[in-house]
C-alpha cells in the first residue's frame, strides 16, 4: 500500500511511514515491498513517497535505504523530472526542448549540487540566455520546473527560482516588414522556382503563396485531404522521440484544423502534380503507401520531406540569384496575409485561412496593415467630402 500512516514512538512522539509495492522478484516470483519510516511530518513522507514512485516509474527499481541521502546534482534531478515532462507534451516539443536544453543549459548546471545553486547564479544564467536567444523562455521554463520539482521532492529547502526576475521577451518588430514580398517580388520568386526546380517544388511554393498555410502543414498533406477544391488542413510535420521527422496526426493548434477553398489555378496545379507523381512512382515500382502529397524517396521508399527541404530550395536559389530579396519560407505566409488584407479580406476571414486559434494572434501580427487600410479609407472619405465642398 502507498498510504501514509501515522504511528507513535515509545516516548510518545509522532512519526509517519509508508510502504511501496515493488515488481515481483524475477527469480522467485514473490511479491516485494519496500518501507520507509521515521518522517517527522506527513508532508515530508509524501514528498519522499512521490520521489520514490517517480524513480520506480523511471528505473523499475528503487535505491536501497542507504542511498537515500545521496547528494543530487541538477543533472540528476533534470533526468527525474524529464520522465514526467515527457508525458505532458508532444514528441516534437519534447525533442526540441531537450535538444536545446542539453546543448546550452546542462553544460552549465549539470554537475552542480541542486541544493547549493542559489538565486544569483540562476539570475546570471537567465540574463545571459535572454541576451543570446530570442526564445530564451525555453530555458527559463525548464529551470523553473526543475527547481520546483526539486523543492517538492524535498531535495532543496527552498525554491531558489522563485527569487529570479525574468527579463521581458525581445520581439523583433521589424521582422514582419522584412519578411514580406511585394506582388512583383512574389511573382519573380515563383517564376525562378518554376524554371530552376522540379514541378513538385513549384507546386509546393505556389500552394504556400496562394493559401498562406504553414510550411509543415503543406508538407504533411495527403491526397485524401483534397475533395474537389476543398482542402482539409489537419496535420503537420512533427518529430518523434528519436528526433525523426514524421507526419503527425494532430494540427499545430486547435484553430489549425480547417477547410479552405482553393482557387482554380492552384487546384489544377495540384491535379497535374498528382498525375505526374503517380506516373513517376509507377514507372519505378514504388508505392505511395502514406498517400503523401509531397514525397521524398529514400532507397525506394517514398516518405515525407524533412521540414528543412523548402529552406534548402530557397537558399540555393538566393545564392544563384543575388538580386532576389533574402527571405525565409515563412515569408510566403506573411506575404499572403498582407496581400489578402490589401485586397479587402477581413481579419476574421484571414484568421480562419491562416489557422490562428484566436483573433488576437491575427491582429497582433497584421495590425499595421489594417492601420494602412484605415488610412486609405480616411483619405477616400476626405476626397469625398472635399469634392462635395466644391
Amino acid at each position: 500500500m502507498k498510504r501514509i500512516e501515522k504511528y507513535k514512538l515509545k516516548n510518545g512522539e509522532t512519526r509517519y511511514r509508508f510502504q511501496i509495492p515493488l515488481p515481483r522478484d524475477p527469480m522467485s516470483g514473490k511479491r516485494r515491498t519496500t518501507r520507509r519510516s521515521g518522517f517527522l511530518s506527513r508532508e515530508k513522507a509524501k514528498l519522499e513517497l512521490n520521489r520514490l514512485m517517480a524513480q520506480l516509474d523511471r528505473d523499475g527499481a528503487i535505491d536501497p535505504k542507504e542511498k537515500y541521502n545521496e547528494l543530487r546534482t541538477f543533472g540528476d534531478v533534470y533526468k527525474e523530472w524529464l520522465v514526467i515532462y515527457k508525458r505532458t507534451v508532444r514528441p516534437t516539443t519534447y525533442s526540441q526542448t531537450t535538444s536545446a536544453v542539453e546543448r546550452n543549459l546542462l553544460p552549465q548546471f549539470s554537475e552542480l549540487r541542486i541544493d547549493k545553486i542559489k538565486a544569483p547564479v540562476i539570475q546570471k544564467a537567465v540574463n545571459n540566455y535572454a541576451d543570446k536567444y530570442m526564445e530564451f523562455h525555453r530555458y527559463t521554463t525548464v529551470l523553473r520546473r526543475v527547481f520546483k520539482y526539486a523543492y517538492k521532492m524535498g531535495y532543496t529547502d527552498n525554491d531558489e527560482f522563485d527569487k529570479v526576475e525574468i527579463p521581458e521577451e525581445k520581439r523583433n518588430n521589424h521582422k514582419l516588414e522584412t519578411d514580406v514580398l511585394t506582388k512583383d517580388q512574389l511573382d519573380q520568386y515563383l517564376r525562378f522556382i518554376h524554371n530552376e526546380y522540379s514541378f513538385e517544388n513549384y507546386v509546393y511554393f505556389m500552394l504556400l503563396a496562394r493559401t498562406g498555410m504553414r510550411r509543415s502543414e503543406a508538407l504533411a498533406l495527403k491526397w485524401s485531404d483534397l475533395k474537389g477544391r476543398r482542402l482539409h488542413i489537419h496535420r503537420t510535420l512533427t518529430k518523434d522521440y528519436d528526433n525523426k521527422t514524421v507526419v503527425g496526426d494532430m494540427p499545430k493548434t486547435k484553430g489549425s484544423d480547417r477547410v479552405i477553398i482553393l482557387d482554380d489555378k492552384t487546384h489544377n496545379l495540384l491535379n497535374q502534380h498528382h498525375l505526374r507523381l503517380n506516373n513517376y512512382l509507377t514507372e519505378r515500382g514504388w508505392s505511395n503507401t502514406e498517400d503523401l502529397m509531397f514525397v521524398s524517396v529514400s532507397k525506394g521508399h517514398p516518405q515525407c520531406h524533412s521540414s528543412s527541404w523548402p529552406y534548402g530550395s530557397l537558399r540555393r536559389l538566393q545564392k544563384r540569384y543575388p538580386q532576389l530579396k533574402r527571405i525565409d519560407v515563412h515569408a510566403f505566409r506573411h506575404t499572403y496575409a498582407t496581400l489578402a488584407l490589401e485586397t479587402g479580406m477581413t481579419l476574421l476571414d484571414l484568421q480562419h485561412q491562416l489557422g490562428h486559434s484566436n483573433y488576437g494572434t491575427t491582429l497582433k501580427y497584421y495590425a499595421k496593415y489594417t492601420d494602412n487600410q484605415k488610412t486609405k479609407a480616411a483619405e477616400k472619405m476626405q476626397q469625398f467630402f472635399d469634392a462635395n465642398d466644391n
